[in-house]
């Protein structure tokens, strides 16, 4: 209990003494991360939470538009059930982003921890204080995220849905969901700073030798079969279930192939850099065994351009608003908030994926200091490294666009096939260009803005 003490007041120095170094500007990262995290996390859950108690207070236009056959409650809960699935598709990629930038934190400090174990730190202790620390920086970005999220609230009144703007009061989550929101990601930080430590050993010996992880199998493309199959015999099912239980099946789903295309990304990421690294250039060389060398790490700075294309691929088979026959109110109603929600969805993917984006490249710049000082010093041309290091983010870009393009189109394609809803329209086509062209170049822009930081980080480095 001792050392745990120690540890426990050590672990604010240390994050003090950060200031002003490297590390300092990764932890500042990491904190702006969680805060992203935290405040995307509470608009999500509380606009679902929003659509829930719009069931028992249906909103009067909505209500008088209610197909008398169904009611007013059992029509607002087809809201519900959109929320459910929008905010599905929202969850994984916000809470990846946490957890990147958790593992990204305790990646970044296991030389410090290793000469903590020169001084006669036990191998628990210093786990026991990463994990402290990646959970503090974790409890003040949700303190910010909370802050950004509360002040921004009086702003959604500016969207209408089911007839009726969206209230503050409406968006404002109960005490107690919020302190659940801050718990889960301060415990998801928690278990991000071990998992990020596993791969490498804290001590002198495991931190010098840089030990390499291991490589992914081919096992992981299973993944897509089994998920995609068991969706097409699942899907046709969902109009003859209940509302709640359909629902819950759409959002599993939907959960599961998000899930999946986290699975088999990285293993494509690596199959990728295998491929470059045969290359005869040595662009692709280099950029080829930086894939290799971290395939999840490269796959999460991308994560969030995932999410676009999921949402993307609901575009694409959506029909158009036209399509809707706006020959009741309800119809009327239901062909605004579809294309809105959609929007809404694709913007909060987009500022994940920019969020994401940022903390990966210019964590990456930091992380490789000593490689790219190596380099320069022995004669590699700055064109060369900044070409490979924009190459090593593009390919991973048009894996996730294309890959997550897919699958979501597969899946919302048998979903609204079974109400004769599926096609894809040119003006989705259209759509789904414009908007995975904005994620591209989001994706293309963020290594470029770390030009500056790569083009510093030799410079700093002293006399060759």
């Amino acid at each position: 209990m001792s050392a745990v003490r120690t540890m426990t007041s050590l672990a604010p120095h240390l994050f003090r003494g950060r200031r002003g170094t490297a590390q300092g500007g990764i932890d500042l990262l990491a904190v702006a991360a969680f805060a992203a995290s935290a405040a995307l996390l509470e608009a999500v859950v509380g606009g679902f939470h929003l659509f829930w108690q719009r069931q028992t207070d249906v909103p009067p236009a909505l209500a008088a538009a209610a197909d008398p056959s169904m009611g007013a409650a059992a029509t607002a809960a087809v809201w519900t059930m959109l929320a459910a699935v929008a905010s599905a598709m929202l969850l994984v990629p916000i809470m990846t982003l946490g957890g990147a930038a958790a593992r990204m934190g305790a990646l970044g400090r296991d030389r410090r921890l290793a000469a903590l174990r020169l001084l006669g730190a036990t191998s628990a202790d210093v786990t026991w204080l990463t994990t402290l620390e990646t959970m503090l920086q974790a409890a003040v970005g949700f303190a910010a995220g909370t802050l950004v999220y509360l002040v921004t609230l009086p702003g959604w009144a500016l969207l209408t849905f089911q007839g009726q703007p969206l209230g503050a009061g409406e968006m404002l989550l109960p005490p107690l969901w919020i302190a659940g929101i801050g718990a889960g990601l301060v415990v998801l930080a928690g278990l991000s700073a071990l998992l990020g430590l596993s791969a490498v050993r804290i001590s002198p010996l495991g931190v010098a030798r840089s030990a390499g992880r291991a490589r992914l199998r081919l096992v992981r493309l299973l993944g897509i079969a089994v998920v995609v199959g068991g969706w097409l015999v699942a899907a046709p099912i969902v109009g003859r279930l209940d509302v709640a239980l359909a629902a819950v099946l759409i959002v599993v789903s939907l959960a599961l192939f998000q899930g999946t295309i986290n699975l088999v990304g990285p293993l494509l990421v690596q199959l990728a850099g295998t491929v470059l690294r045969r290359g005869r250039g040595p662009v692709g060389v280099l950029a080829g065994r930086r894939l290799l060398a971290d395939p999840k790490g490269a796959w999460r700075g991308v994560g969030g351009l995932a999410a676009v294309g999921f949402a993307a691929g609901a575009i694409l088979v959506m029909p158009p608003a036209g399509a809707s026959a706006s020959r009741t109110t309800l119809d009327r109603i239901l062909a605004h908030d579809l294309p809105a929600g959609l929007l809404l969805t694709l913007a909060i993917a987009v500022v994940v994926a920019a969020a994401s984006t940022a903390l990966n490249q210019t964590a990456s710049v930091l992380d490789r200091r000593a490689s790219l000082v190596n380099l320069d010093h022995l004669g590699t041309p700055r064109g060369v490294l900044h070409r490979a290091r924009l190459l090593e983010s593009v390919v991973p870009t048009v894996i996730a666009a294309l890959g997550s393009t897919a699958l979501s189109t597969t899946f919302f394609a048998a979903l609204l096939g079974t109400s004769g809803m599926a096609g894809a329209t040119a003006s989705g086509l259209l759509q789904l260009a414009a908007v995975l062209g904005a994620g591209f170049a989001l994706l293309v822009a963020a290594p470029e803005g770390c030009r500056p930081l790569l083009a510093a980080t030799p410079a700093g480095a002293g006399a060759r």
